[in-house]
């Protein structure tokens, strides 16, 4: 198994992996070769290479929970982890949200001037009026709103307690009566698609984006809404945001989840489900806490971010019980030179 990645061995953007097998029955511990291809050249002299440098895959680690083709130093720190906590799938109790489907968001998503000429015309319409954020907008440790919201007409809504936006989505009524649940009778053309969940939007909550090169996780007490292009967890975990945020996690997930171009990671409920949360002491909450909480406070940026990143790594790496040699491994693994050429 060759993987080549985002080099370009075709013209067009492609994600090339060739497969060469043969059907016989394996024997015993039987292996194969797998090799990642990080230099074009090597397509010229692909069979030396995979002599020097391809690894043994043992068949018994492609299992129904995914295919991880590693070097077997890495496997091994891999298995290590999965075996050291809860799946989080199960810590959380499942309760992954990804944002609202509009359907239209040119019609539902305005703007600061429209919020406040709607706000204007009549007070009330500051009751469906909600902070709004897009996925490009959730950085590690900080949200970077730019003042975006959504008008919220849940189903079921009195719209015509709401005139001042209604007027305005009366502007848009053809487009969104097309959408599929109006046209096929599950909702009128003013209200958003029907969810079960809106209410967690309120509750604070741990925001991701659905697409990004390192793990991105914040936290949000401001009732913030967003599009399908976030995902979140209604806890107040702190420990978990800075589990999340680490090089272990980061390690872990990169090595489960679908890649896209450029090394882009898919934050996707299958994957993030799988990562194992440790066990901590009260002890080892509180000082987790205590660093998310200035990394927060500071969103991210300053002179001392690096500083208290490298502390919370450190017991991150402690409450995973990671020896020495195993966190150079994931140090190496985790860096955004190796992170690139991977």
């Amino acid at each position: 198994v060759i993987d080549f990645g985002d080099l370009p061995v075709f013209e067009a953007t492609t994600y090339p992996t060739v497969l060469v097998m043969r059907k016989r029955a394996p024997a015993e511990g039987h292996k194969f070769q797998a090799l990642t291809v990080d230099d074009i050249a090597v397509v010229d002299h692909l069979p030396e290479v995979v002599r020097e440098q391809a690894w043994p895959q043992p068949q018994a680690s492609l299992n129904e929970k995914g295919w991880s083709l590693v070097r077997p130093q890495v496997r091994a720190v891999l298995e290590k982890l999965r075996g050291s906590g809860t799946p989080m799938g199960e810590y959380v109790g499942s309760k992954f949200y990804r944002g609202v489907v509009t359907g239209l968001n040119k019609a539902f998503v305005i703007d600061q001037a429209m919020r406040d000429r709607l706000v204007a015309e009549d007070t009330r319409s500051a009751e469906i009026i909600k902070p709004w954020l897009r996925g490009r907008d959730v950085k590690r440790w900080r949200v970077e709103w730019d003042q975006r919201y959504l008008l919220w007409t849940y189903q079921g809504i009195a719209i015509e307690t709401y005139p001042a936006v209604l007027g305005y989505l009366s502007s848009y009524q053809e487009q969104l009566a097309k959408r599929w649940e109006p046209s096929h009778g599950q909702c009128e053309w003013y209200e958003l698609r029907p969810c079960g969940y809106y209410a967690e939007f309120d509750k604070p909550k741990i925001l991701y984006p659905d697409i990004a090169q390192r793990c991105e996780f914040t936290f949000d007490d401001q009732g913030f809404y967003g599009g399908n292009t976030i995902y979140f967890i209604p806890v107040s975990d702190l420990a978990l945001l800075g589990i999340l945020n680490s090089h272990v996690v980061e390690f872990f997930y990169s090595q489960i989840s679908s890649l896209i171009q450029q090394d882009y990671l898919r934050f996707f409920t299958q994957y993030l489900s799988q990562v194992p949360i440790p066990k901590l002491t009260p002890t080892q909450r509180a000082a987790i806490e205590d660093l998310v909480r200035k990394l927060l406070d500071a969103q991210g940026e300053g002179l001392q971010v690096p500083e208290w990143e490298r502390e919370l790594n450190a017991l991150v790496y402690e409450v995973y019980g990671l020896t020495g040699e195993e966190i150079a491994i994931v140090e190496a693994e985790t860096t955004s030179d190796s992170r690139n050429t991977r």
